[in-house]
């Protein structure tokens, strides 16, 4: 028997007392017996549609069979490397008109093909527990012809390969080979969907060598996004073989994905539509992870914390981490920083403008300026001697280099710079 959520679990026995069996079937199944914890359950009664929905009123009818009861929330994650996810889940109650085993016929695949009474009892008219055993992707039906209607089945098919590590029969396989054109037609929507899935799985890795086997790469990144340089296919290589050994965070993966291509970087980054708050992290990522790869002493860890925030230093300090993990690096520098970092918060260095002891007020009322936008800008000046010298952070010190800043424009201009008398 399959592990139930407790909502697929109350839907159920509001279903019994009513005297009406329920079959739970296609990839919730499947999910499930695969250890998932699926959002989307497909369940079958022969219950009519009219009293389905008075048992449950909040249910929303979707066209003339079914009835989608919604019991998720969606849960955004506090930090860039967690994931947000939903929980619950979305039953689609659907009322049978004919058996079960000719209901089932309907799924792509054999593994989805199953169907679960109530009680436990399994439906498997296709043998795909079997095939579910033998982690076997099997099509219903000829999957060719299903193509040419369906090209979207292609990155379904890869999905099953990256969360599952499914090996695709000779069937699906050759007729991926043979419709491969067919997979670019699909929309970039659904094949961004199905890229990330599968890069979160916890075979990406096998996911990676057949999308570069089936000559699939092009899809993801665009007909100009390889760049056919050694280290770029000496990359990519290690990244198959070793992904799986990092942490499964959507983000963190797709920046180790696109950071192999990085002479079309932008190119191969923008051919999918990926939202806005992942582009925020993810364009800088060519740029930032070697600017904080050098920062090599308290002062510059400060400023680029300061300059990007908490959020963006974590996102890239665990992005390099993890290509140490797949490039297999012995990388005494990202030791040394995180030394440095736990310096920093061990003595409560100040690294924001909120951290000095002064405001822009305090510029005003000394006499400095009578502009609020001055004040706030020579504050702002002040994080530069604060980043160098903690105890820099003192009211006459800081009111002392405002005035000067204030003064002289070189003082301004060379405060970066480490005289050497």
């Amino acid at each position: 028997m399959i592990k139930r959520p407790e909502e697929i679990g109350k839907i159920i026995k509001t279903f019994d007392r009513a005297g009406y069996d329920v079959i739970s079937a296609g990839q919730c199944v499947t999910g499930s017996i695969l250890g998932d914890s699926p959002l989307d359950w497909d369940m079958y009664t022969e219950c009519p549609q009219e009293k389905i929905r008075e048992m449950f009123p909040e249910g929303e009818p979707i066209g003339r069979r079914t009835t989608r009861i919604d019991y998720s929330r969606f849960v955004e994650s506090q930090h860039v490397n967690e994931a947000d996810h939903f929980e619950g889940v979305v039953a689609d109650i659907i009322t049978l008109e004919g058996p079960i085993e000719e209901q089932l016929q309907i799924y792509d695949f054999t593994c989805e093909a199953l169907g679960e009474h109530a009680n436990g009892v399994l439906i498997d008219p296709v043998d795909g527990r079997k095939d579910i055993k033998q982690k076997l992707l099997k099509p219903v039906g000829n999957f060719r012809a299903k193509l040419k209607d369906k090209p979207e089945l292609i990155w379904k098919a890869l999905r099953y390969v990256g969360l599952y590590g499914f090996d695709l029969n000779r069937e699906i396989y050759e007729a991926i080979q043979a419709n491969r054109e067919r997979a670019v037609v699909v929309d970039k929507e659904i094949i961004l969907f199905e890229f990330t899935s599968a890069m979160i799985g916890d075979h990406a890795g096998k996911f990676l060598k057949m999308l570069k086997g089936l000559d699939l790469l092009e899809a993801i990144i665009g007909p100009d996004g390889e760049s056919g340089l050694p280290r770029e296919k000496k990359d990519y290589k290690k990244l198959s073989e070793r992904i799986d050994e990092t942490k499964k965070i959507p983000l963190r993966r797709l920046g180790l994905f696109y950071l192999v291509f990085e002479k079309h970087y932008d190119k191969a980054l923008h051919f999918l539509p990926h939202d806005e708050d992942s582009l925020d992290y993810l364009e800088e990522a060519k740029r930032l992870c070697p600017k904080l790869y050098f920062c090599k002493n308290d002062e510059m860890l400060k400023n680029f914390i300061y300059n990007y925030g908490w959020d963006k230093y974590h996102f890239y300090d665990r992005l390099l981490k993890a290509q140490n993990i797949v490039y297999e690096l012995d990388n005494p520098q990202q030791v040394a920083r995180d030394a440095i970092l736990n310096l920093i918060l061990y003595e409560k260095q100040p690294i924001f403008l909120e951290d000095l002891v002064i405001d822009a007020d305090d510029i005003i009322e000394e006499g400095i300026t009578d502009d609020p936008e001055r004040a706030q800008y020579l504050l702002e000046l002040l994080i530069t001697p604060v980043h160098k010298n903690r105890w820099n952070n003192e009211r006459d010190k800081l009111l002392k280099f405002a005035r000067s800043f204030n003064k002289s424009r070189l003082r301004r201009a060379f405060r970066n710079v480490d005289w050497i008398r």
